[in-house]
């Protein structure tokens, strides 16, 4: 039903809330159950709350399958599909509202509550979801995969007291955490002893949990090293393009001036959590998709801009779409005193030096700064020069571009008036 990729936000929210319910479900079904407590009125709200949740899933979940089959988008077996639909239709049914209304007996409750534990079927079904997807963030995985296995220990301890049955020579918050104590030291393989089975039953059941618990073990630190592991991974090639490049630059005997301002430059891009293949992933996406992404990349840069900020979304869409990036070296000349200027910068990389007319350097612009907006607002003569210091990675806007903007937008106009006005009392 969902393609592979990368979920809407709708979409994890709507898997969010089914696990949730499952989860709940999954811990109140077992603990009831195994120390055999009366219906009260919360279960009774909650269980009509989940069982409306996965109808609604459900109906929805056939109003898709309609949709995409008419479309020629599914081609799925027919009895699978209407297997996964009956055990789907039967786990939205509200069995505590049933037991209470028909008034039935202890024997019929445990069977209730067990008919009520098959909800844990839907887990099955978010894993499959979130296995085809390509992209699931890294929080998300790690909430499933731990909450999934403090939901495993609890369903193992009930059964535990089930087995063992409370009786009452402490209090049942005490009997519970010492039921899952044992689950995990046996789970865990540490087994102290100190907990131990009284009968064939519980000893059969202990031996099986402890056979479980080899794989549980491996399981769970397997998974844990994975997302930790894939946290890590951006760092480990950071760390292997750095050495490659100390490599690279002590083989051809490169400068240390040169040499620092390319570590710079890969710094200005890790710092960013960027790529310095940005441009090589979305190389192989048609022109008008590349375009798109420069945009909102762009985006980025100006966002927090105080020239900027006050600028609606489609405002700085249509700035970001104007930018055009220019590239400077150490030394070359970006503006010259004296001439015309129709054209401002935003500083995506480097150091920029403003040198007044008797050669004093008299500020240094750094990244995600800006200089030249007078041009986009008066006729005027630039008053400075401005040399790149470094290595610079300059995105320019020109005054046809801003003016053509503030017909649409004319809150950029505004606010470059002010900005403007800022620094000429600020240089007072």
């Amino acid at each position: 039903m969902f393609q592979t990729g990368k979920l809407s936000k709708t979409e994890y929210i709507r898997l969010g809330t089914i696990f949730w319910a499952v989860v709940f479900t999954a811990a109140e079904a077992p603990f009831t159950f195994a120390f055999k407590t009366d219906l009260q009125n919360w279960q009774l709200w909650s269980d009509l709350i989940i069982s409306s949740i996965f109808t609604y899933d459900l109906v929805d979940h056939i109003k898709r399958h309609r949709r995409e089959k008419k479309s020629s988008m599914v081609s799925s077996n027919r009895w699978v599909y209407w297997f996964q639909i009956t055990i789907d239709a039967f786990v939205c049914i509200p069995f505590d509202i049933i037991f209470w209304m028909w008034g039935l007996g202890p024997a019929a409750a445990d069977i209730f509550k067990i008919f009520r534990m098959l909800r844990l079927i839907r887990i099955i079904k978010i894993v499959t979801i979130l296995d085809k997807l390509a992209v699931v963030p890294k929080w998300i995985k790690f909430q499933f995969s731990l909450v999934s296995i403090i939901i495993m220990i609890h369903i193992l301890a009930c059964f535990w007291i089930y087995l063992n049955p409370w009786d009452g020579s402490v209090d049942r918050t005490t009997y519970y955490i010492q039921s899952f104590y044992w689950t995990v030291t046996t789970l865990t393989t540490v087994g102290y002893g100190d907990i131990t089975p009284s009968t064939n039953v519980a000893r059969v059941y202990t031996m099986f949990v402890m056979l479980g618990g080899v794989g549980f073990y491996g399981l769970v630190i397997g998974n844990i090293s994975r997302i930790f592991a894939e946290n890590a991974r951006y760092k480990e090639q950071t760390r292997e393009k750095f050495s490659e490049l100390s490599a690279f630059m002590k083989h051809y005997h490169i400068p240390d001036r040169l040499q620092q301002s390319v570590f710079n430059y890969y710094n200005h891009l890790y710092s960013k959590h960027l790529s310095d293949n940005d441009q090589k992933i979305i190389s192989e996406l048609p022109i008008s998709l590349r375009q798109d992404l420069q945009v909102y990349m762009n985006m980025k840069l100006i966002r927090n801009l105080p020239v900027f900020k006050q600028c609606s979304q489609a405002c700085l869409k249509a700035i970001a779409t104007a930018l055009e990036l220019k590239h400077f070296g150490p030394g070359e000349t970006i503006i010259k005193i004296g001439e015309v200027g129709d054209e401002m910068y935003v500083i995506g990389h480097g150091v920029v030096d403003i040198i007044l007319k008797d050669g004093n350097v008299v500020a240094q612009l750094h990244e995600g700064q800006f200089f030249g907006e007078n041009a986009l607002l008066t006729e005027t003569t630039r008053n400075a020069n401005v040399r790149a210091s470094t290595y610079c990675d300059l995105y320019k806007l020109s005054k046809n571009d801003f003016l053509e903007i503030i017909e649409t937008y004319p809150e950029l106009l505004t606010s470059m008036e002010v900005t403007t006005n800022r620094r000429a009392t600020d240089r007072k």
